[in-house]
């Protein structure tokens, strides 16, 4: 157990590290880069979210699951060597075809984003991003965390510093940040390649990627569909709208995501933990009492992150980012039910119910597109936000509903409504020019918010500290 603390403090950190880099470096780049340049950068770094899908087609989750139904150490570096191999090749032939057709392509489908130099960018940093998931996973797998962990926040680090130098000193813009994360990701390529060399036995076996694919494929209409919802919004928001709105947007939701260090580190933890008692008598006590407390924990972080928005901006923006206040409430009712559905499919998964996650990603992802077509042009970014919202909502409730937990919900119900009032209050109701008293005001709501929320959820925050009695 003590172990598997361990481990997940180290990829906790290794998660933490690089989106803390991601946070410093925003209020320096929103000084140097217009809202339409950091639209571009979104919108490159959204595309490959996607293509990374198609160029490892879920083989890595194959990996993980079947590594340890090989019987040998030399059947396992087959199975890395094999894999690596035809990964390789589908991303070699991937990056190719869209080198050739896809200049064609994007010249009927965008005009607002050049192919050349941005997409052909944005190809680039796939291509040799890629060669990283696979030993990855490996470190994982051994139970090596501090390797991967130390090469994530050296490769941070580096991605930062170099970016620094090509857009504040260079002026680069938005092409300096691809360029540095290109740069960065052949340097690591060659490392993962080396990682990859030492781990493998390079082979061919196509009975094994046939076997591989049969369960892998499966798994891409899930995965996109999750992206499809989180992302989508980003692509349409720049076909229907312009880049000036793509880079307010995606500045709201850079903050707006920041809830996220708090949930994914949580995850690392509960994950396994949950995997652990389910089945047990006690399960759905234990359950509750993680739920409560990781609901108070995001609650309180989300109202933070809420209330100060508009003063963050002010502080650390330029005046063409100031706006981006106005959506980050909005965003981060999203950010929240996707944070609290981590808990529920756990417990799906632990129920080895995997094909109704990938039902609810699916059909929250055909409800987000189908909504921003329909609405952007009409109603701009709020509609975004607001599918977005409750796109993820639906998809926590189902979430909820096919988990099969009977735990009390009148209560959470009242501490979410609770906070979006204080929030509509502090942040669209409040208006006070001097910032210091701006920020002491809502320092007050901020403190009505932990009061209130403890109470509602009956939380004794000195036992989350010591995460006591669970």
């Amino acid at each position: 157990m003590s172990n598997l603390i361990k481990n997940t403090t180290i990829y906790a950190i290794g998660d933490i590290v690089p989106r803390l880099l991601g946070f410093i470096s925003f209020p320096i780049l929103t000084n140097y880069l217009s809202p339409a340049e950091y639209g571009i950068v979104n919108y490159i770094n959204t595309l490959n979210l996607f293509l990374v899908v198609f160029s490892v087609l879920c083989l890595n989750t194959y990996y993980l699951v079947f590594y340890f139904r090989e019987s040998t150490d030399e059947d396992k570096k087959k199975m890395l060597g094999n894999l690596s191999a035809f990964i390789f090749v589908v991303n070699v032939v991937l990056s190719f075809i869209i080198y050739i057709i896809g200049p064609f392509i994007w010249q009927g489908f965008d005009d607002k984003i050049a192919f050349f130099p941005y997409i052909a960018l944005g190809v680039a940093i796939n291509f040799f991003s890629v060669f990283a998931i696979l030993p990855s996973a490996l470190f994982r797998l051994q139970e090596k965390p501090l390797p991967l962990t130390c090469l994530n926040i050296v490769r941070g680090v580096l991605t930062l510093a170099l970016t620094l130098i090509l857009v504040v000193q260079y002026e680069y813009k938005a092409l300096g940040i691809l360029i540095s994360n290109l740069f960065i990701n052949i340097i690591f390529a060659i490392i993962f390649i080396y990682i990859t060399y030492q781990n493998s036995v390079i082979c061919w076996n196509w009975r094994q990627i046939r076997y591989g694919l049969s369960f892998s494929l499966p798994l891409i209409p899930g995965t996109l569909s999750y992206y499809l919802v989180s992302m989508s919004d980003r692509i349409l928001i720049e076909k229907y709208l312009d880049l000036n709105s793509l880079g307010i947007y995606s500045t709201a939701s850079t903050l707006a995501l920041l809830l996220n260090i708090v949930s994914f580190g949580a995850y690392k933890a509960f994950e396994p933990y949950f995997f652990r008692i389910y089945g047990t008598i006690d399960f759905r006590r234990k359950f509750e009492i993680v739920h409560d407390n990781f609901l108070f924990i995001l609650l309180v972080g989300a109202s933070g992150i809420a209330l100060y928005s508009k003063e963050f901006f002010i502080i650390f923006s330029s005046k063409e980012f100031h706006e981006s206040f106005y959506y980050v409430p909005m965003i981060l009712v999203g950010v929240l039910a996707s944070s609290m559905t981590l808990l529920y499919s756990t417990v799906i998964t632990a129920r080895e119910k995997t094909k109704i996650s990938s039902i609810i990603s699916i059909v929250g992802g055909l409800f987000s597109i189908t909504m921003n077509i329909l609405l952007l042009t009409k109603y701009g970014l709020i509609s975004a936000c607001i599918t977005f919202a409750i796109s993820l909502v639906l998809m926590l409730l189902a979430s909820i509903y096919f988990s099969d937990i009977k735990i009390p919900f009148r209560r959470i119900l009242y501490a979410f409504l609770y906070v979006i009032v204080i929030w509509f209050i502090g942040v669209y109701y409040i208006n006070i020019s001097n910032l210091i008293d701006s920020i002491g005001v809502k320092s007050i709501f901020f403190i009505l918010v932990i009061v209130g929320c403890s109470k509602i959820l009956k939380i004794h925050i000195d036992k989350i500290l010591r995460w006591k009695n669970i």
